[in-house]
């Protein structure tokens, strides 16, 4: 599995107890909807290694106590911590109405509603602390658009177009010359 086809589920942070369970911190809105998950991609050296899972309990605080199949010490648990945790894109619960997530939504277009204009070409969304942004391209030339709720009007899942509502000038202060 190459890590262009995954997203990072979490990062293993500590062992609990002595027999090779590890705590999980997951990196997602909804644990539960991996309780089920059989399987993961835990990354060593780079490299992202399948892990068979025998047990995982959803706990407080976004972990999870995991126990792995061929894991079955303290020393060999210790091994893992720090480790980042993924999973194939495909396990990705959908997401509708104005929902959606960052690595789906690059090579679609935004359209400002104010303007009537397309404001440009997604080309990344950078995670930016409190304030992500778009990266867009238009015309030639970055513009970074705020990944703002208030903004989002609607997004087209089929046409691959985000509606939003621009606050005037915007565009323009993003525009060089």
């Amino acid at each position: 599995m190459q890590p262009e086809n995954c997203f990072q589920l979490g990062t293993i942070v500590r062992k609990s107890g002595t027999d090779g369970r590890v705590i999980l911190l997951m990196d997602t809105d909804n644990p539960k909807a991996y309780q089920k998950t059989e399987s993961v991609f835990v990354e060593i050296h780079g490299t992202l290694v399948p892990f068979f899972i025998e047990q995982l309990r959803i706990q407080p605080s976004n972990t999870a106590q995991v126990k792995f199949k061929d894991i079955q010490s303290d020393e060999q648990s210790q091994t893992l911590i720090g480790c980042q945790v993924y999973l194939p894109l495909s396990a990705l619960p959908p997401l509708n109405g104005n929902r959606f997530y960052y690595h789906e939504v690059i090579g679609w277009e935004i359209h400002d509603l104010n303007s009537g204009r397309v404001a440009g070409t997604v080309k990344d969304v950078l995670e930016n602390g409190p304030n992500d942004l778009f990266q867009c391209v238009h015309e030639g030339q970055e513009i970074l658009i705020p990944v703002a709720d208030d903004f989002i009007k609607k997004v087209d899942r089929t046409a691959k177009v985000i509606h939003m509502e621009l606050p005037e000038g915007l565009l323009e202060v993003n525009r060089k010359g």
